[in-house]
C-alpha cells in the first residue's frame, strides 16, 4: 500500500508541475498563440498568408493581434527592409509603429519619410526619438 501512495504522490507532484509550467509559459493576451505553430495556423484561420507582404498589410492597417501572431510564428519584426514599420508610419498607426519599435524594429529613414510626408507629427518624432536619420 505505501507503493501505491507514493506513485500516486508523484503522480500529483508531476500534474502539479505540468499545470504551473504550462500557466507560467502562456502569453499573456487570450489571442496570441502559444508557440509558433500554432500561431501560424491562427494566422492562416485568419485568411492570411504566412509572409512579409501580408505582416506588413496587418501592421499598416493596425491589426495588433495578426501582427503578434506573425511575430509568435517567427517573423522577423524587419521583414522585408523593415517594410511593416514604414505602412504602419505612412497610415498613421502611432500604437502600431510603438509596438514594432519595442519588438526591435528599426527606425528607418524611409519610415520617417512616410510619416513626414502624410503629416503624421506624432509618428514622426517617435521615429526620430528611436533614431530615425534622415
Amino acid at each position: 500500500m505505501s507503493n501505491s501512495v507514493t506513485g500516486f504522490r508523484r503522480f500529483l507532484f508531476v500534474v502539479a508541475v505540468a499545470a504551473f509550467t504550462c500557466a507560467v509559459s502562456l502569453p499573456s493576451g487570450d489571442a496570441f498563440a502559444a508557440d509558433a505553430v500554432q500561431a501560424r495556423k491562427d494566422i492562416k484561420a485568419m485568411g492570411l498568408e504566412y509572409n512579409g507582404q501580408a505582416f506588413a498589410t496587418a501592421a499598416g492597417n493596425g491589426d495588433m493581434t495578426a501582427v503578434q501572431l506573425f511575430l509568435d510564428a517567427g517573423m522577423d519584426v524587419n521583414e522585408g527592409g523593415s517594410a511593416a514599420i514604414g505602412v504602419a508610419a505612412g497610415r498613421g498607426k502611432t500604437e502600431m509603429v510603438k509596438f514594432l519599435l519595442s519588438k526591435g524594429s528599426k527606425a528607418t529613414s524611409n519610415a520617417l519619410q512616410y510619416a513626414r510626408t502624410r503629416g503624421h507629427k506624432d509618428v514622426e518624432q517617435l521615429l526620430v526619438a528611436a533614431g530615425a536619420k534622415e
